[in-house]
């Protein structure tokens, strides 16, 4: 029995041993892996390095990172209102934030403009949009470069997509925009010009859903239908509900109470088999034709006329348009076809026959004989001869006596008895004057 314990207590110990040998061997490995494996701490690095030198001939290079992750509620205590606050834009409506410390605005403004960066005066100024414009090439191609970087699919998940969106206006503002659960947050210390300015610069990023994931996937496990990729797809994937309304009856309260199985409905005359397809709130969509199709009821909706709710105005739409064809009646209208006839002048030759319209020898015969116009109908006129004769009109002298004498007019007033018109003092010197 000691034999045996003994031996079984060597083999406990040499399994020890070999496990710890093998747990050593697989630390230092993954240990070795992590080193020279691109984690995201390590990806900002190098992507800073080579961005901030490629598009602004820059040397900026990240002396630290610290990474932590932050409630989403607690967002408020991280931010500043003196630095430079920057809205990112992500995938599927997701929203980061850069913040940026003056001091290494100014020195990017300054490498911009003057091609050199220069100390800190101490001078503070508000940050303006402008700023956020010259600083947004440099965090687009930041995030795109880290995203190809990194090699794990969390770190690759965490900044893909994300772009510069906006300024934001003030903390406040970029508080309520951050309204994912969690975020990451990377602390970068950047060393501007070798030393000329040092600041920090502040990367805050939503942490992936797991269940946003699983809804893009274009195959789901379980087989069931996949989600919406856009607005558009969402908005027609929303179900209508048609009614089928074949006929409307007006019934009084009692006629329907007093209903009972078997009873049977009179249809107006002319309804079936034509329905109303209305919507839930009795608008009324189309129209269609009750039947059956493989021994089920159905409804075959009617074709619409697109020129109905679409009018017809285009050189295309003329063979949707039921109108007859003009062509040969109108003929040829090319251009070369069209000219405005020549106007005629009176006296002049036409058709071949000469200019005198005094000459009728050639006009043709219509007379009856010649076949030309119809003969004039008979008419019988009444005879003239009634008609008095103007020898027996009276005399115009006699008319006075006909229509009986005139008057006796009375006799004028003699004209002795007028005044001498020197005796009018006017007139005199009218007279006097001329």
């Amino acid at each position: 029995m000691r034999r045996n314990k003994t031996t079984r207590s060597t083999e406990d110990m040499g399994q020890a041993n070999a496990q710890s040998v093998l747990g050593r061997i697989a630390t230092a490995g993954r240990e070795d892996h992590q080193a020279r494996a691109m984690t995201l701490q390590k990806a900002v690095r190098v992507a800073m390095a080579k961005v901030a030198d490629a598009l602004m001939d820059l040397p900026l290079s990240v002396i630290g990172v610290v990474t932590q992750s932050v409630a989403g509620d607690a967002l408020n205590e991280v931010l500043t209102e003196d630095a430079l606050l920057l809205l990112l834009d992500g995938p599927r409506g997701a929203q980061g934030a850069i913040i940026i410390d003056p001091v290494l605005v100014g020195g990017l403004i300054q490498q911009q403009t003057i091609g050199s960066v220069r100390s800190d005066a101490g001078q503070t100024r508000a940050m303006t949009r402008t700023d956020a414009a010259i600083c947004a090439p440099l965090l687009d191609s930041l995030l795109e470069k880290v995203a190809g970087l990194v090699e794990t699919d969390e770190d690759t998940e965490l900044v893909t997509g994300f772009r510069f969106g906006s300024k934001a206006e003030d903390a406040r503002a970029l508080d309520i925009a951050l309204d994912a659960d969690d975020y990451a947050i990377l602390r970068l210390t950047l060393d501007m010009a070798r030393g000329t300015r040092q600041g920090e610069m502040m990367l805050i990023l939503p942490k992936p859903d797991p269940m946003a994931h699983i809804a893009d996937c274009d195959e789901p496990v379980d087989g069931s239908a996949v989600g919406p990729s856009n607005l558009t797809d969402a908005v027609m994937g929303v179900n209508a509900n048609l009614n089928m309304v074949l006929c409307r009856l007006n019934l009084t309260l009692g006629d329907v109470q007093a209903w009972k199985p078997g009873m049977v409905l009179q249809m107006p005359p002319g309804q079936f088999p034509n329905v109303q397809m209305t919507t839930v709130t009795g608008h009324v969509v189309g129209q269609g034709t009750v039947g059956h199709v493989d021994g089920a009821r159905a409804v075959k909706p009617k074709r619409v006329p697109p020129h109905a709710s679409h009018p017809l105005r285009r050189e295309t739409d003329k063979e949707n348009v039921d109108v007859p064809d003009f062509e040969g009646i109108r003929g040829d209208l090319t251009p070369e076809n069209t000219a405005a006839p020549e106007p005629v002048q009176l006296g002049e030759p036409m058709d071949g026959h000469s200019g005198d319209l005094s000459q009728t020898d050639d006009l043709p015969d219509l007379s009856a004989e010649s076949g030309g116009v119809q003969a004039m109908p008979d008419i019988d006129l009444p005879a003239l001869d009634d008609l008095p004769q103007l020898a027996d009109m009276p005399e115009l002298a006699d008319l006075s006596d006909s229509q009986g004498e005139l008057p006796d007019l009375p006799d004028l007033p003699e004209l002795d008895d007028l005044p001498d018109l020197a005796d009018f003092p006017e007139l005199a010197r009218m007279q006097a004057a001329d």
